[in-house]
Parts: structure tokens; C-alpha cells; sequence
């Protein structure tokens, strides 16, 4: 399962919000949200530029994280709360990834 848009007055952009449980690890999400993003460029939905800057956004998440060290952050909450979910985003010219426990 997955969210690929988060909504909030101060978040970065471009921004992806993602959501592991029991079924989908960080990994899986990233890439699943990269394939819809991609399929909704292709068929020319709406989105635009923002959708394009996602998707690099992702493309470069997927390419460089530590997907190790990730799911054992995110096992630790899964088994807490049932689900983690990481907000994606720039942090100057480096792609991070953070965990919002609400």
C-alpha cells in the first residue's frame, strides 16, 4: 500500500509520501508509486511538470537508498503501529527520506 501525495503547507517539493505494513516494504512502495507516475506521464493525465519532478525524485530514491537499513527502521514501526510511512523528498542536492510518526 502506498500514498503518492501527502498534503501539508510547509513540506518540500517535490515530495512522495510512502507507506510500508505487513505487505509492502519501502522499497516496493517507491517502486510502485514510480510505475503509476510513470503510466499517468505517458497517458498525459494531469500532474505536469510536479508529476516529472516526482518521478526523478523517486527514480533517484530507488537508485540510492539504503533499502537495507530502511526496512529494519520500518519493521521496528510496522510492528508498533502496523504501518510506517516516510516522506521522500530534496534536501539540498541529496534525496532523504524521514519517517512521520503521527
Amino acid at each position: 500500500m502506498l500514498t503518492g501525495e501527502w498534503e501539508g503547507p510547509d513540506l518540500p517539493r517535490p515530495c512522495v509520501m510512502l507507506r510500508a505494513d505487513g505487505e509492502h516494504c519501502l522499497e516496493t512502495a517507491a517502486r510502485k508509486e514510480y510505475e503509476r507516475l510513470a503510466l499517468s506521464i505517458l497517458r498525459g493525465e494531469k500532474g505536469g511538470e510536479e508529476a516529472g519532478e516526482r518521478l526523478d525524485l523517486l527514480r533517484e530514491f530507488l537508485e540510492k537508498a539504503d533499502f537495507r537499513s530502511l526496512r529494519a527502521s520500518s519493521e521496528a514501526r510496522i510492528k508498533e503501529k502496523g504501518e510506517a510511512r516516510a516522506l521522500i523528498f530534496k534536501r539540498g542536492e541529496e534525496v532523504d527520506c524521514v519517517f512521520i510518526d503521527r
